[in-house]
């Protein structure tokens, strides 16, 4: 199909205008008029990712990060964004990027993650319009010590590890989500009435902070809130008759 048609129905789904100033969504290699056989969906694009969809025979790279956001000003093949933007333009791949457009949609990646966590009368915690927003907010359907709900987060996010800060045995009954790097929703979660943030990115005294000012804060890393967003491309491709792949690329932090 062509790139265009495909890009309309992303849009519809998660409107360039829900994306932040400062943020760089969109057709941000390629051209419109390519035909679109096959589309590697994944969380980052560099290198290994181009390389990746290069032997995979991808047509289009489906991306949540956006390339280009470092005000590049020049492009040499022995450095990273060099190699990228050759391996893409030698070989005809597009990228599409649907960044802070894809955390705020209302069927996005937070409003994802709070179904994942069985959330209930969920809220949007910055709210940019009607039905969409960063980050979500909601009841359990049971209290639970914070210890046992940071290993609940672990499993459900399936990630080897995380950092958690405040009283382990602290009941936890409201949540709040932030995918990603959300650690500046914390006074805004905890004015409506969260017991714990889940985010990512967490620095040591915005998590003293936290709790001191009585809310718990699990930092689950960035990649494992948001590596998501390639059930949630594949789901949105499946009707259009298109092959797509998975990345595999990985979690740049490993664990021990």
């Amino acid at each position: 199909m062509l790139l265009q048609t495909l890009i309309d129905r992303i849009e519809e789904e998660y409107p360039p205008a829900l994306a932040y100033d400062w943020d760089n969504v969109g057709l941000l290699a390629g051209s419109p008029d390519r035909e679109i056989k096959k589309v590697l969906v994944t969380l980052d694009v560099h290198s290994g990712v181009a390389a990746e969809a290069e032997k995979c025979g991808a047509d289009l790279i489906l991306s949540h990060h956006p390339i280009l956001m470092s005000g590049t000003k020049s492009v040499r093949s022995d450095r990273e964004t060099g190699r990228m933007l050759e391996t893409l333009f030698k070989n005809n791949i597009c990228v599409y990027a649907a960044h802070t457009n894809l955390d705020t949609a209302k069927h996005g990646i937070n409003a994802y993650l709070a179904e994942l966590f069985q959330l209930e009368q969920t809220e949007i915690i910055e709210p940019n319009g009607p039905d969409t927003g960063l980050g979500r907010i909601g009841n359990l359907a049971e209290p639970v010590p914070l210890s046992a709900f940071a290993q609940r987060t672990k499993a459900l996010l399936k990630t080897p590890g995380l950092r958690f800060s405040g009283d382990p045995v602290r009941q936890i009954r409201r949540v709040a989500i932030g995918s990603g790097g959300c650690g500046e929703l914390i006074p805004t979660a905890r004015m409506m009435g969260a017991d714990v943030l889940v985010t990512a990115d967490l620095k040591y005294h915005q998590c003293i902070d936290a709790v001191l000012d009585g809310i718990a804060v699990i930092d689950a890393g960035h990649y494992p809130t948001e590596i998501v967003v390639q059930e949630l491309f594949t789901k949105l491709l499946r009707p259009y008759g298109l092959e797509v792949v998975a990345s595999g690329n990985p979690d740049i932090f490993q664990y021990i």
